[in-house]
Parts: structure tokens; C-alpha cells; sequence
């Protein structure tokens, strides 16, 4: 793979996209001349994107910069409102209804002239199809499956059936692909009608990055037992209706932290979290990459306690759950799909509770609160896991060869 020059196409910042990460470290690490195309949203993590990238020994190019006062950025805006009006009103189907980058993405590949393109986002659907009829080597990586995606009141404004075409044609014509679990894997088989299914690279995270993180800063706690949940944004749709009725039946000594930017309707939060248990409850504000594994060890129970909506939501298995075992924490997960793959192989660091079943979950989270030392036989199966089943180390290879064989190597 020396010297093959190789794009990666995410949505957003590579400091927000660790799959990305992952992968385009492991190209580099194999020889590969990696660029990865994204954009700018927060001056925060516009910085950390560049310091990521020249660790990793990549290339990182922002397609557009949005971030507050940012010069050039107000047209782009203006487009996306038009392309987001003329798909709501007559079905007309932009590009940037895609996503702002999309032009943009098939402009810079044009540019760059790579060997290969793998696509991670919905502006990378798009421009991965124009690709392919331009004779490119595109392949693409389901982080998510994008056409099955979001709350309906979400995909009321966005092109569903053209994400859906494009992801067939990718399927179909794709030189690599790649998803998150078998259950997806599978999934996508059968519903594009591929012979072969995508190659199932899990969201895991190097057992060797765990040695960097424990020195470094840790949350504040005291005695209690504590339950920990983590993501972008804290709000509706992501199961915290169920655990905040759960939690109401849970006696003991625990606290709830959830890590996050909270948006959500005006509340939401309120009627989620009552009054009898919201001292309980601690909204933590979001931190660099680089400090989030130290925090996740601050806790006890990580929670990943998807509700499965949607076709993506019960097939995948998110960064958290495999964040959460790496940390050392015992899992509480609802039993999707994607998460049941991830539990069987590890049934002793956890609990594995029936989707929106709130006594279920409530007996799991008692029974942490109540059997201390239970707790520390399963936080200790969950790095057991972390270093064994679950190691990125065990999936790099694969990855690599894969795209090798793409490549013709």
C-alpha cells in the first residue's frame, strides 16, 4: 500500500469522527498517503482536528468553515436553507440536501486524483456515485446506516430514498465495504441483494490507548455508585426517557452523570429527570478526545441504553459501549441487535436489558447498586474485553488487508 494515496469523506470535524480516526491511522501506519475531507463547525475542535491529524501522520482539509464569524460562510448557509426548502416543498433533490460539502467533496477528489475513496457520510454518498461513474475507486463505510437513520419527525427533511439509492450503487459498485456489526452487515446483504456481505469492523477502540489515559484527569465523585452516559448531544430518542422512569424505582446510594450538550425541547429535561431524583442527575459538559477515556474511568456503569427506533439503532453498536469496557466500567446495554453482538462476547461485564422494558432495566441498575462486589467482577470482565475480544488490535489487520485487495495489491 506504500504511496497509494487514499480520501476519506466524514460530515464534520475528525476530532468528532473516531472511526475515521481509526481507520485512516491504520492506512498510514501501512504505507498509504491518507487525506481526510470534513468541516469546520467549533473553533475548539477545529484546533484539535489539526493536532489529531499530524499525530496520526494525516492529512486533515476542512471543506467549509462555519464556525462563528468565519468569513465565506453565509452563502453556503444560504444554499443548504434553499436545497432544505425545495426537498420539503417539491421533492427536488440538491446535493447539498446531501449535505453542505457534497460538490465540494467531488471537487477536491477531482484535485487529489486518489487511488481510493471510502465514503463515511451522506455528502459522501452523493459524491462517492459521481465518482464511480467517473472511473474512481470508491468504497464506503457504513459508521451508520444512512438512510435508516433518525427520529421520523428528522427524516421528514431529508432525502431518504436518494440516500437510500446511492447507498445500493455503493453497495453494488463499491471496491470495499465495511460496516459496523454482522447484524449490519447482514442487513445490508439482504436488503441491497449483494452476494457478499460488508466486512464487519466494529467501533472498538486500541487497548494500547488505554495506558495514556490514567494519569489524567478524572471526574469528581464520592461513595456512590455511579451510572455514566455518554454522547454529543443529551436529549430526546436516545433512551433516557426509560432511564429516568427507572431510576425513580432505584434505592441505594448512585448518582446519574450524563456527558453531553443538552438539546432538547424547553422541558424535556424536567420531565425526564422528576424533581424527586434530579440532585441525583449532573449534566457534564462535553471534553477533548484526548481527556474523554480518563473521565469514562471516573464511573462505574456505563449506559448504553439505545431504544431501537429505526433500522440503524437496532443493527449498529455506537463508540460508547466499546469507550465504556475500555474504561473499565460495567455495561448496561439494551438488547438491539448491534448490542447483543457486543454483550455475547463479553456476557459477564454487564447486563443485557430488553429495549424500553423499564423493569428490566431498573432491576439491572439495583442489582449495581446492591452487589458491590458482583460490580467489580463484571468492571473487571469489561477490561478482560477491552483488551481481548473487543481490541482494535484484533480488527486493524483486516481492515487493511480489505483495502489492500481493493487497491489490487
Amino acid at each position: 500500500m506504500r504511496g497509494k494515496k487514499i480520501v476519506l469523506l466524514t460530515l464534520q470535524h475528525f476530532s468528532n469522527a473516531p472511526r475515521a480516526q481509526k481507520e485512516s491511522a491504520a492506512l498510514a501506519k501501512a504505507g498509504a498517503k491518507v487525506t481526510v475531507l470534513g468541516s469546520w463547525w467549533d473553533a475548539v475542535r477545529a484546533d484539535e482536528d489539526l493536532a489529531l491529524a499530524a499525530s496520526l501522520n494525516v492529512h486533515y482539509i476542512p471543506l467549509l468553515d462555519l464556525r462563528p464569524n468565519a468569513s465565506g460562510s453565509t452563502i453556503p448557509r444560504i444554499i443548504g436553507k434553499i436545497a432544505r426548502i425545495l426537498f420539503r416543498r417539491f421533492g427536488i433533490v440538491l446535493p447539498e440536501a446531501f449535505g453542505l460539502t457534497a460538490r465540494r467533496m467531488l471537487k477536491k477528489v477531482r484535485q487529489l486524483n486518489p487511488d481510493l475513496v471510502m465514503v463515511h457520510c451522506e455528502p459522501g454518498l452523493w459524491a462517492g456515485c459521481r465518482l464511480l461513474d467517473e472511473g474512481f475507486r470508491v468504497g464506503v463505510d457504513f459508521e451508520d446506516w444512512f438512510s435508516e437513520d433518525l427520529l421520523p419527525e428528522a427524516r421528514l427533511n431529508r432525502p431518504v430514498k436518494a440516500i437510500a439509492k446511492a447507498e445500493k450503487i455503493l453497495l453494488n459498485r463499491g471496491s470495499v465495504k465495511f460496516a459496523t456489526t454482522e447484524a449490519m452487515a447482514k442487513a445490508l446483504r439482504e436488503w441491497s441483494g449483494i452476494e457478499r456481505a460488508p466486512l464487519a469492523i466494529p467501533n472498538c477502540f486500541a487497548w494500547s490507548g488505554r495506558a495514556g489515559a490514567l494519569g489524567r484527569t478524572r471526574d469528581s465523585r464520592s461513595e456512590e455508585v455511579s451510572f455514566y452516559w455518554c454522547s454529543q448531544t443529551v436529549g430526546p430518542g436516545r433512551g433516557l426517557e426509560d432511564l429516568g422512569k427507572a431510576l425513580l424505582k432505584v434505592s441505594g446510594n448512585w448518582k446519574l452523570c450524563l456527558r453531553g450538550i443538552l438539546r432538547a425541547p424547553p422541558g424535556w429535561f424536567e420531565t425526564v429527570f422528576l424533581e424527586s431524583i434530579r440532585d441525583r442527575v449532573e449534566v457534564l459538559s462535553p471534553v477533548t478526545n484526548v481527556e474523554l477515556l480518563g473521565r469514562h474511568m471516573s464511573h462505574d456503569i456505563g449506559l448504553a441504553v439505545e431504544i431501537p427506533f429505526c433500522g440503524n439503532k437496532n443493527v449498529t453498536a455506537s463508540n460508547k459501549i466499546f469507550d465504556y469496557l475500555r474504561a473499565g466500567l460495567a455495561v448496561i446495554a439494551t438488547d438491539t441487535q448491534g448490542q447483543r453482538e457486543v454483550m455475547e462476547g463479553c456476557p459477564t461485564a454487564g447486563w443485557l436489558v430488553p429495549a424500553s422494558d423499564v423493569g428490566a432495566m431498573t432491576k439491572a441498575l439495583q442489582e449495581a447498586v446492591n452487589d458491590s462486589e458482583g460490580l467489580v467482577r463484571r468492571k473487571q470482565a469489561a477490561l478482560a474485553a477491552a483488551e481481548d475480544r473487543w481490541a482494535w488490535e484484533s480488527y486493524e489487520s483486516a481492515l487493511v488487508n480489505a483495502v489492500s485487495s481493493a487497491l489490487g495489491q
